[in-house]
């Protein structure tokens, strides 16, 4: 029997089995709060949604100490998080993700802000301000939100602007000169206009010492900011307009070198944990900043219309010292930038009706561009037969437009079947124009010339599901859902036989089957969902670095014919007393590259191997205790978090380590599973009114890596986790 298979049993026995009835207890004066979301862009309970999802609650937020977007999958079943550079950031959901190197690429997972796609891998890691819930969607989204979501949605929701004067102060100080000043204010401008606006700014030394300048890396430095704006323009009409940005500039992280430049030898300038020897530090600035205009409109009829209108601007700049040594061979500075607008419009049906629905347009119009150079050294011009004056250089655009229509619905056969259904259809054209130079390469044989071209993707994206209510607490459902992701262009420092043969790629696309399970059971003092999933990836998009050997690589993207997925994940949270909660997740996953011939080093077929970052096992569980304290009208709070993840590849060739010239072995492709113990120790007013925590990350100090990488000279680097972090913070809430 397949994973597969036993995953469908599984539920299947657990539908048909659980004993809901003999759970349940006397009647209580405590019960979880219904979870309500926004994942099909209708308020709804959680349970009732048939979508495997994770709702992470603002109290979740507070509570676990996290404060940026990638600290959240440590908590989330099939989640991952890229942890090196932001400009590089990449989510994977259920295994597949991507990052957009270049501006030819798309990511795999959506991230949006109050259903606003907020742009490629630069704009992904968001300070996580002022939020109300983050839900993260798994599976192809492509009726529910707007571009390429073939893998799943992370939704930031914010907090809506109310109609009583209210604010608050947080302060937070920690190791490695940690610090974060945090603030917002409600401001009831009029009966009918209302606004709020929040400020954070955060700070903290590097963790990783650069021996050769001195100099601390992998720091923090970033301010961000939101501000909202809610009328009443009419009984029947709510007009919402909100800006938000974030600045960052720090020293980042690029990995720690295991061996020297060209992997003939150890690296014996930095061999410790956390320490390289580069000519200069990695920097990354981004700016960051958005603008929607949300219009609702309450029809005679119930019938509502919504327009939703956005723009925003991405830009980074970035430079790294790809030797990863004193040498001084050459220095890459990159600067690219997004600038977006979308304008999306709904009709919603109403609610009291057994056939509701959401009917809609979606627009979107993207100008990347992109500068990149890299500057040899005479030292390189000697060795390789570069030339410092002709830098290498890419230049160049590409203009992204993308239409869709999309329905999302359901209809309510009895008291206890309802049927889903939906479509989008899709259609996107990119136009490049661009340049790359390489006349000065020497050995390393980078292509010069031009490409002026145009490409359309097409694509009709159903979605069925049926949904049955086993009791008025516990919901099953079984879901077919498809998406696709567009083609593009790999504009990056290509060689010349990669450029004669065409740098464009096709477009993927997926279907995926899932069942599940979810409820509440012991008089709502116990909620659970289960899902079990498999999906079928066509032509999937491979973003690699390629071995080509006598040092030289090729940066390529290419089609893998098919890419199989499956797996299970299970939630639950229960309030054991009114004091105590237990929360915890489990996510199983198998990967693999079904076919994918000539996709490995030497053009080996890596068919049958295991998709890089899939874990076969991620989990988390968290405890929470209340511990009332009459004397200061306060709660003391005990909260442990524990998350585990499972070894896995870091490439598509699935090897452990590589025997290098000087006969060592480095780990290399490879990396072991680690788990990470968090705690928080908080004092909190009765009333709300203020706050005082002691927390800890990492608290085991547990020394491990995140990933492993091959770069352009051949360097083998590790990235190694964040170590131990604490501190305290202070709130006031007025």
């Amino acid at each position: 029997m397949n994973k597969n298979t036993s995953y469908g049993l599984a539920l299947l026995a657990l539908t048909s089995q659980f004993p809901l009835t003999a759970l349940a207890a006397e009647v209580g004066s405590f019960a979880i709060e219904e979870v309500i979301v926004t994942a099909q862009k209708r308020d709804e309970s959680l349970v009732e949604v048939p979508i495997s999802i994770t709702n992470f609650g603002a109290e979740n937020i507070e509570q676990t100490g996290v404060r940026q977007l990638k600290e959240i999958a440590e908590f989330v079943p099939n989640l991952t998080i890229s942890s090196g550079t932001d400009f590089t950031s990449s989510v994977a959901i259920r295994g597949v993700g991507a990052n957009s190197r270049n501006i030819g690429f798309d990511t795999r997972v959506g991230v949006y802000l109050d259903g606003v796609y907020l742009g490629q891998s630069p704009a992904l890691n968001q300070e996580l301000l002022d939020l109300a819930r983050i839900e993260v969607l798994r599976g192809p989204q492509g009726t529910l939100f707007g571009k390429n979501t073939v893998a799943g949605a992370i939704n930031l929701v914010s907090e809506k602007p109310s109609d009583e004067l209210s604010g608050s102060v947080g302060v937070e100080v920690g190791n490695y000169n940690s610090r974060q000043l945090s603030a917002s204010i409600n401001v009831p401008l009029t009966d009918k206009l209302l606004s709020k606006f929040a400020i954070n700014k955060q700070q903290r030394d590097g963790l990783v010492k650069n021996l050769f300048t001195g100099n601390d890396i992998n720091e923090q430095d970033a301010t961000a900011y939101r501000a909202q704006f809610q009328y009443a323009a009419a009984d029947n009409v709510e007009i919402a307009l909100s800006f938000d940005g974030m600045s960052t500039e720090r020293l980042s992280y690029t990995g720690d070198a295991a061996t020297n430049t060209f992997a003939s030898a150890l690296d014996t300038a930095a061999p410790k944990e956390n320490e390289v020897s580069m000519t200069f530090d990695p920097f990354e600035k981004r700016d960051i900043s958005g603008t929607a205009l949300t219009v609702d409109w309450d029809l005679s009829n119930d019938f509502a219309v919504r327009s939703i209108s956005a723009y925003r601007d991405t830009e980074i700049q970035y430079s790294n010292d790809s030797d990863y040594s004193a040498l001084d061979l050459i220095q890459i500075k990159y600067r690219d930038s997004y600038k977006q607008l979308s304008q999306e419009f709904q009709l919603i049906s109403p609610d009291d009706s057994a056939f509701k629905y959401i009917a809609g347009l979606y627009l979107y119009q993207q100008e990347g561009e992109s500068f990149r150079q890299v500057q040899s050294s005479p030292i390189a011009d000697q060795i390789f037969g570069t030339n410092a004056s002709r830098p290498t250089t890419t230049d160049g655009t590409v203009d992204t437009e993308s239409y869709a229509v999309f329905v999302n619905g359901s209809y309510d056969i009895d008291d206890s079947w309802k049927l889903g259904f939906g479509f989008r259809w899709s259609e996107e054209t990119k136009d490049v124009d661009w340049m790359i130079d390489g006349s000065g390469s020497g050995a390393f044989r980078i292509a010069s010339g031009a490409v002026v071209d145009s490409r359309k993707d097409e694509h009709f994206s159903p979605t069925v599901n049926i949904n049955y209510a086993i009791s008025d607490d516990v919901n099953a459902y079984a879901k077919y859902s498809s998406g696709y992701k567009s083609g593009g262009f790999n504009l990056d420092f290509v060689n010349a036989g990669d450029l004669a043969a065409g740098i464009d790629f096709d477009k993927e696309t997926v279907a995926s089957y899932e069942i599940g399970l979810k409820g509440t059971a012991i008089d709502r003092r116990l909620s659970f969902a289960f899902a079990a999933f498999q999906s079928t990836y066509d032509d999937y998009q491979v973003n690699q670095f390629i071995d080509l050997g006598e040092g030289r690589t090729s940066i390529s993207i290419r089609n893998a014919a098919e890419v199989d997925t499956k797996g299970l994940e299970a939630e639950f949270t229960f309030l054991a007393t009114e004091q105590l909660k237990i929360m915890g997740s489990v996510g199983l996953l198998d990967g693999e590259f079904a076919s994918y011939p000539g996709g490995g080093a030497g053009g080996a077929d890596v068919s049958g191997n295991v998709l890089p970052g899939v874990s076969d096992v991620s989990a988390s569980l968290g405890v929470q205790y209340f511990v009332p304290v009459p004397a200061l009208s306060a709660e003391l709070l005990f909260r442990m978090d524990y998350s585990y993840r499972d070894d896995y590849y870091t490439d598509a060739n699935n090897v452990k380590s590589q025997t290098i010239a000087s006969g060592d072995t480095v780990q290399f492709g490879w990396v072991d599973a680690y788990d990470l113990v968090n705690g928080r120790i908080a004092l909190e007013d009765d009333a709300g009114k203020w706050s005082v925590a002691l927390w800890g990350r990492n608290l085991t100090d547990e020394s491990y890596l995140t990933g492993t990488n091959r770069d352009f000279f051949g360097t083998l680097n590790h990235f190694s986790g964040t170590p131990r972090t604490y501190g305290v913070d202070v709130k006031y809430n007025f």
